[in-house]
């Protein structure tokens, strides 16, 4: 079976200087595929190291397309297939929520008894009464309450109360129509509400691929705001579609990146909701590699009554902080729109990333230090011993020991409690090896998501010590390469979580920020964004229990955590992936 080429053009002909490997396979280069043929040997004697390198990525993606990956199915065929599940009215039984969950309430007003060892959430569609006679916020339909519902509602309402979410896997079946995988089309679906506007503040942003998504919800012809970081030829035109604008965010910073992944989705009722994830905006992202999505429950309009629509995590303040540090114009209808809203459900706290050198009482509100105080009003001293491990798909230089960054920094952050003493945990890192990835779906290609290049590694050997492979039976995605990131406090016998953190910001100082000697500024360069869930706020225990993704009970409050505990040590001369091997 011979497959049709159907990629465009790279729109900069033979001035393209780019070699990343997804490029090369979204996008044709007859230049490259001119000197190929007549150099098949990639010997080009008269040539500069930049063209020789492309021409071997080239060469390599080219053989795979024309052989390896003959019947594989194309971003369009992915989509066609995802959707046609989704479309689908789906009956799942899910567990009955109608026990109130009262952890916001009691984080609230912490002098009222609890008179229940387990509060739970109901479900997203749930308008039922709490202990105390006070309503649960109406939070807008997200569908029928009977049993009947859409793929996405039926996901939903299993989710609560953690509302987390892998990527379906395309080479991997059974999470194609799991409760607990999503696509891109699902969050735009219209069971769970008509969408009059919609903003995507990416990274990476193919503008094809996502107009195919909106097309497939039939609501391509709404206003979107794209905010991206990475130069896109298609959104920098001024033929871009007139419902469309492309606005691209360039950090003031060299080393800085515009990184953050997230949605906020405004509905024609007035309805607001907010998505919070890990992939850019490209095919590749969406389909062999994990990624992780926290989707809102939809925040309905606030009525007129005084209230903030204020969550006791300070969701929407600091949301709100983050999306007015832009600056640009055409965010003000989300802005007014997130104002407006009742956000007094929503159970994570949003953290997050914006470049500057921030001073003062500003450094507590971004970056690790954001995340510091957050744990130290919210996570109990009982934890104090257990390690902290960070799960990324990218590390920068981080210092000659883990003294001068990783553990002295950010392991002081991201273990701090209500504890008076600062405590300095241990860090493991999950990071893929060499040969995880080449046992990956997409073999060695499977690493062009992971850029943690062999200058930096040289620079800081000590960190193999703390690198344990990319294990994930748990949700069956140990093939998927990790581009989700993820941070969290697992107790010694693996059976509880401190708390568990999703963002974009991978092991960097340019994501999470780096303090002066003087201690009195935290130089951030990035944008970046996640969400933090305390027991506090969504269970009303001090920790919680456990279970592997795959595993967990449709409205379970025990977290669902998609990698293997315990942790897998790299073994003896095992070393951990550098993207070079994609360029030699």
């Amino acid at each position: 079976m011979a497959l049709t080429d159907l990629r465009p053009e790279c729109s900069f002909g033979p001035s393209c200087y780019r070699r990343n490997p997804h490029h090369f396979k979204e996008y044709k280069h007859h230049h490259l595929a001119q000197l190929l043929a007549k150099h098949p040997d990639l010997e080009l004697p008269d040539k500069d190291i930049q063209v020789k390198q492309q021409l071997k990525i080239y060469s390599d993606i080219e053989h795979g397309f024309n052989s390896a990956v003959v019947a594989a199915p194309t971003p369009r065929d992915f989509l066609n297939r995802v959707v046609s599940d989704d479309v689908k009215d789906t009956k799942v039984k899910v567990a009955n929520r109608d026990t109130p969950n009262k952890a916001m309430h009691m984080a609230a007003n912490p002098n009222t008894t609890d008179s229940s060892k387990r509060p739970r959430s109901p479900s997203p569609s749930s308008s039922s009464e709490t202990d105390n006679g006070s309503k649960r916020p109406n939070t807008g339909s997200d569908g029928p309450s009977s049993q009947k519902l859409s793929g996405i509602q039926a996901k939903l309402k299993a989710a609560a109360p953690f509302n987390y979410f892998l990527t379906k896997v395309r080479d991997c079946p059974s999470s194609h129509k799991a409760l607990d995988s999503i696509y891109m089309t699902d969050l735009l679906h219209p069971s769970l509400g008509k969408l009059v506007s919609t903003l995507q503040i990416n990274f990476m942003v193919e503008l094809d691929w996502l107009t195919m998504n909106y097309e497939a919800t039939k609501t391509d012809h709404l206003p979107l705001v794209i905010l991206y970081g990475a130069e896109s030829p298609d959104l920098a035109s001024p033929n871009l579609a007139s419902n469309i604008r492309a606005v691209r965010v360039k950090p003031k910073y060299p080393y800085g990146t515009h990184h953050t992944k997230m949605m906020v989705l405004l509905y024609d009722d007035g309805g607001v909701r907010v998505v919070v994830h890990t992939a850019n905006l490209v095919p590749d992202d969406w389909e062999n590699r994990t990624q992780g999505v926290w989707v809102s429950d939809k925040c309905a309009k606030l009525e007129e009554d005084g209230d903030t629509g204020e969550s006791p995590t300070g969701f929407k303040s600091s949301l709100l902080r983050y999306l007015k540090f832009y600056e640009v114009s055409a965010l003000q209808q989300f802005i007014t729109a997130i104002q407006n809203s009742n956000m007094s459900h929503i159970n994570t706290a949003f953290v997050s990333s914006v470049p500057n050198s921030h001073k003062d009482g500003a450094m507590c509100q971004w970056g690790h230090r954001a995340v510091s105080k957050l744990l130290r009003q919210n996570v109990p001293p009982s934890v104090s011993t257990w390690p902290v491990t960070v799960q990324c798909s990218s590390i920068g230089s981080l210092g000659q020991s883990p003294d001068m960054w990783l553990e002295h920094e950010l392991g002081t952050s991201l273990s701090n409690t209500q504890s008076r003493s600062l405590t300095r945990a241990k860090v493991s890192l999950v990071y893929p090896s060499h040969s995880d990835v080449l046992a990956s779906y997409d073999g060695p290609l499977g690493g062009g998501c992971l850029p943690y290049s062999k200058q930096t590694a040289a620079k800081q050997p000590w960190l193999v010590d703390h690198m344990n492979n990319w294990r994930a039976e748990a949700s069956n995605r140990t093939r998927a390469m990790p581009h989700i990131k993820t941070y969290t406090r697992a107790s010694k016998d693996n059976t509880q979580l401190a708390y568990f953190m999703l963002t974009s910001a991978n092991l960097s100082k340019a994501a999470w920020g780096s303090v002066s000697k003087a201690g009195n500024s935290c130089l951030i360069m990035s944008y970046e964004a996640g969400v933090v869930w305390l027991p506090k706020f969504v269970t009303g225990e001090e920790v919680f229990k456990t279970v592997q993704f795959r595993e967990r009970e449709p409205g379970s409050d025990k977290f669902p955590l998609h990698y293997d505990l315990p942790l897998h040590k790299y073994e003896e001369g095992e070393r951990p992936w550098l993207y070079d091997f994609l360029l030699s």
